[in-house]
């Protein structure tokens, strides 16, 4: 038998004692000792940082400190102000302004109105232009559109150049079969 046999031989017994002895779970403890080796390293190159970090916050708050004249938070909040001052407040404690009941709405519901106006997109790749307008008195503040059934995608979508309206071009996609259906909408408020 040649020398390179030999050793060719042996490669091959090597190679199935691995193939028969590497099962799953060697292949899985394998991998968690590299994990948990890794895990350490990466820590122990982290806590360093952790440690200067901690060290540049007690420095921050011993900065913010001086700025106080050395005083505590309870020392400042015990110093007269313009929250204290019943001349600043007008005669009143703040208690007494908390107490004070406030408008219940800043706007009313009353200046605002809701318009539609419906449309209808017959063949896919059609488009449909409409216009949601306000009526006299009205300005547009905001718009809209929904559909109730079909497919369609809005390609314009903003105020008319007046301002007295919403307007929109829509693109149906739903088919030849089935219409894309919905309404577009405008909020108006009343212009004074």
């Amino acid at each position: 038998m040649r020398k390179n046999d030999e050793h060719t031989q042996h490669g091959g017994r090597q190679s199935r004692f691995l193939t028969k002895r590497l099962t799953p779970s060697v292949v899985i403890s394998m991998l968690a000792i590299f994990v948990a080796l890794s895990s350490t390293g990466i820590a122990a190159s982290i806590v360093p940082l952790a440690k200067r970090a901690l060290s540049a916050d007690k420095a921050k708050v011993a900065a913010d400190a001086r700025k106080l004249n050395g005083q505590t938070a309870a020392q400042i909040a015990a110093v007269p102000g313009p929250g204290t001052d019943a001349a600043t407040l007008n005669g009143q404690t703040a208690a007494q302004i908390a107490a004070t009941p406030g408008p219940t709405s800043s706007l009313a519901g009353s200046l605002f109105t809701y318009r539609t106006e419906g449309f209808e997109v017959s063949a896919e790749g059609q488009t449909s232009r409409v216009t949601a307008n306000c009526q006299t008195g009205e300005r547009a503040v905001g718009g809209g559109w929904d559909q109730v059934s079909g497919a369609a995608y809005v390609l314009q979508d903003s105020p008319t150049a007046n301002g007295t309206g919403w307007r929109f071009v829509i693109w149906g996609e739903s088919g030849n079969n089935l219409a894309a259906v919905g309404q577009a909408w405008v909020v108006c408020a009343k212009a004074s």
